[in-house]
């Protein structure tokens, strides 16, 4: 009772936090987003998932749903209702990182009340150190109070991945240390066994009573021991007549905060007194008989054992001053109707958002459950449809924050109170990318060289930390890439706007902030404003005028050039991998390889950057996703493979304007030769979509134009030489069934050096000249591996792509591609 601040006291000593969760009884939300969410920012920004009961929680959001605008969007509530007569009563706040978890179980409230105002109490575990026994404790009371909410699999994910995933949850011992309810035993028999025999005496600290004082005539008559019944003179919880009740064991006692303070003293506890140590239980449990004297039928309720030494257990009195006559106790029970719980005719106990669907859990007292409801959003009212498991569901577009059911009854039409909506991408986003996120959106203007180091900092730390799956398998498929056929590729006016864009301004003018935004974030994950700079909805009509470049961000200096360069490393070596990719759904691996492409992009031109170290580790990422190297197949590939309806949620705009950049960069480098080229082109032949996007691929290329090329028109001039690159290579594999047909037509002597050749059932590059009499090395483009074959069985595809059945336009793109040139061998 001496911590009064308990967050403070927990964020002090937990460094680096991936996951908080909190279970309070009511909940204030402006504490919760202004307070809470903005402290665990500072140490980490774990994803926040508080438990709260379902009363409680909806008359707090009727009071506060106004200005409550961050409540499913940067943190979830989960109400808790377990039905009428019956309260989600814990208290605790459990914060775990990657290296430990600390637990703090007690009595307050999450509000400003319950975590620094108020006389409450709370007991600490850590571990690593002497806590685990009730962190594993807690870990199972977590799984029950998701099988009570009935939460989903993603909020499942999220509260219990720590115990699945952290190195120091494989060490947890055995639980012990907390005493909970719902259980098959009350908690009175739960806390009696803890003590070691019959202690010297006893005190109860509780603010509330059943209205007969059975409780605490109940453990006072069964301790039989002196009883200190300590009570807060004018806020007594007891009657006269339940206090004449007790065995004459217990005395009653007046209590007060002390240097006459007038704080509510809240806290909970129950004190064995032995000659040489207290043993102390406290927490959320009041003396009552739904937290003491119910099993399955009463409150869910949290308490913590913890052994002091007398002279520690006097320390925790000090706090309040008590007296040695009784408070003057009123003869009604104060707290006769406390448990009775409100039923509303219908309440809302749930509501998701996810891919244009909303999902609504309702409850409804003395009406019949109605097949379907009305869902009244801000600007809209919808039908929702009745599913499984008894959930409401209807298509919208935008339902906003905060949402009301109605229903029709015989006595006429019934609204529920306001219930806040979880935007479900928006909460499944990791903590790591949402650092990202907030970044990015907080500024303007250039990035500066400190800037760009933060961003990538971030990103690296993003990129190490896998992002859940959960409720990906659920997701709708996006639709399919547009498709352009040989007529559409090569026509004359693929790939023109009906105006040029103006180089330095007009609609294409964007911040380097903003669009790093737009393109680290999963389409549908953040909520912005339109760009004020988007293009007029008429394609045909005069363009904006033309606004000011940004300001020139200064040179990089050689101590951020190095600190650049280790981060750039780090991030293409964690990307380098297969657990890299599965570790993200297929819209966070596009909006991830968006953002790695253009940032290199970003950082190969900024002044004083070393260009060859970022071309050199731009080129081994490529291949390691797209080309294969070593001995790995494309990354991608085998992902898609795994994955078949990846590409359907991978597909945008976005992603096909920087892999367009990233090409272009590479083939402007001494880190790839001319064979780099056909081997872009058969990634859009072997994944069209990457190189189709959407209906407004051109707005996109035109954007990164401004920042990272030195002409507006330059990318989409390489997307249209990539697209017909791309169809130009699947034509040729399409009719490329019998390659060695064409092997005794081949009339010269030698093999160049990054040649494009058929062998082995597959495209490969020579690594150097050499005679077709002799052994050469090739790096074969689909097992992404260096093989040596005899000149002899190789095809060099410019010299057969002629005699193929193929339109002109196709044989004039390969053979533009295809031409030896005697360019350095591979890197």
């Amino acid at each position: 009772m001496n911590e009064i601040n308990v967050l403070q006291h927990m964020l002090s000593a937990s460094k680096k936090v991936t996951t908080a969760v909190v279970l309070t009884h009511n909940i204030d939300f402006m504490f919760a987003q202004a307070i809470l969410v903005n402290r665990l920012r500072k140490n980490g920004a774990p994803r926040l998932t508080v438990f709260a009961d379902a009363g409680c929680a909806a008359a707090s959001f009727t009071r506060q749903s106004e200005i409550a605008n961050l409540v499913g969007r940067s943190f979830r509530v989960v109400p808790v209702d377990l039905g009428v007569g019956r309260r989600f009563h814990p208290k605790a706040i459990f914060l775990a990182g990657p290296e430990s978890a600390r637990l703090a179980v007690g009595s307050g409230n999450l509000g400003h009340g319950g975590w620094s105002g108020n006389r409450e109490i709370w007991t600490y575990f850590d571990y690593p150190g002497a806590g685990g026994p009730a962190i594993a404790a807690f870990r199972n009371y977590l799984e029950n109070v998701c099988e009570l909410a009935a939460v989903s699999e993603a909020v499942r994910a999220t509260v219990l991945e720590p115990f699945q995933s952290e190195a120091w949850a494989g060490d947890l011992p055995e639980p012990d240390g907390l005493l909970a309810l719902p259980a098959d035993v009350f908690i009175m028999d739960q806390l009696l066994a803890k003590f070691d025999g019959p202690p010297s005496s006893f005190d109860l600290l509780s603010p509330y009573f059943d209205s007969e004082g059975e409780a605490a005539a109940e453990l006072a008559r069964r301790l039989n021991v002196p009883t200190r019944i300590l009570i807060q003179q004018g806020k007594e919880g007891l009657s006269s007549s339940s206090a004449d009740k007790l065995p004459a064991c217990a005395q009653i006692l007046g209590i007060a905060p002390v240097n006459g303070q007038r704080q509510t003293i809240h806290a909970k506890l129950y004190a064995a007194r032995y000659p040489d140590r207290v043993i102390l239980v406290a927490g959320s449990a009041n003396c009552s008989r739904a937290a003491l004297l119910s099993r399955h039928n009463g409150n869910a309720e949290l308490m913590a054992v913890s052994q002091l030494t007398v002279s520690e257990y006097d320390e925790l009195l000090a706090a309040i001053q008590i007296s040695d006559e009784p408070p003057h106790l009123p003869e009604v029970a104060p707290n006769e109707n406390w448990d009775a719980v409100e039923s509303p005719i219908v309440r809302v106990l749930s509501t998701s958002f996810e891919d244009g669907v909303i999902v609504v859990r309702c409850i409804f007292a003395g009406v019949v459950i109605p097949s379907q409801i009305r869902v009244v959003l801000n600007a809209v009212t919808v039908v929702a449809l009745a599913g499984e498991g008894g959930a409401y569901s209807a298509a919208v577009s935008d339902p906003g924050s905060r949402l009301w059911v109605e229903i029709d009854t015989v006595q006429g039409p019934v609204r529920s109170a306001p219930l806040w909506i979880d935007h479900e991408a928006e909460l499944r986003i990791g903590r790591p990318e949402q650092n990202v996120q907030a970044k990015l959106a907080g500024n303007e203007g250039p990035i500066s060289s400190d800037g760009l180091i933060d961003i990538f900092t971030l990103v690296v730390e993003h990129y190490n930390n896998p992002v859940p799956w959960s409720g990906m398998a659920s997701r709708k498929k996006a639709g399919p890439a547009v498709e352009y056929n040989l007529d559409d590729v090569f026509s004359d006016g693929f790939g023109q706007r009906s105006y040029a864009p103006m180089l330095g301004g007009g609609y294409a003018q964007t911040d380097e902030w903003t669009l790093m935004n737009d393109y680290f974030r999963v389409v549908g994950s953040i909520r912005h404003p339109k760009d004020p700079i988007d293009p007029p909805d008429d394609p045909n009509g005069d363009p904006p005028a033309p606004k000011p470049l940004p300001a020139r961000s200064k040179p990089l200096e050689p101590n951020q050039v190095q600190k650049l360069q280790r981060l750039i490393d780090k991030a293409v070596k964690s990307m380098s991998s297969m657990a890299f990719l599965e570790s993200r759904p297929p819209a966070r691996l596009a909006a991830d390889i968006r953002t790695a492409a253009l940032l290199l992009a970003i950082a190969r031109r900024r002044e004083g950057m070393d260009k060859g170290k970022v071309d050199t580790a731009s080129a081994k990422l490529f291949y390691a996703l797209f080309s294969g190297s070593g001995e790995s197949h494309p990354l991608l590939d085998v992902y898609v493979e795994r994955h078949p309806d990846a590409p359907d949620q991978m597909q945008s705009s976005e992603l096909t304007a920087a892999m367009t950049l990233w090409i272009a960069d590479l083939l402007q480098t001494p880190e790839v030769g001319q064979w780099f080229e056909f081997a872009g082109s058969r990634v859009a032949a072997q994944h069209p979509w990457l190189a189709q996007g959407k209906e407004d691929v051109l707005q996109s290329l035109e954007r990164l134009s401004v920042h990272v090329a030195s002409l507006a028109e330059a990318l989409p001039e390489f997307w249209v030489g990539w697209i017909r690159g791309g169809v130009a290579v699947k034509a040729l594999m399409d009719s490329l069934t019998n390659p060695t047909a064409f092997l005794e037509a081949i009339a010269r002597s030698r093999v160049y050096s990054g040649e494009i050749v058929w062998v082995a059932g597959q495209f490969a590059v020579a690594q150097a000249d050499f005679d077709r009499s002799a052994n050469g090395q090739f790096l074969l483009l689909r097992d992404g591996r260096l093989a040596k074959f005899k000149g002899e069985k190789t095809v060099p595809i410019v010299d057969v792509v002629g005699k193929m059945d193929l339109p002109e336009t196709i044989i004039d793109t390969m053979k533009r591609m295809l031409a030896p040139t005697g360019i350095q061998q591979v890197r």
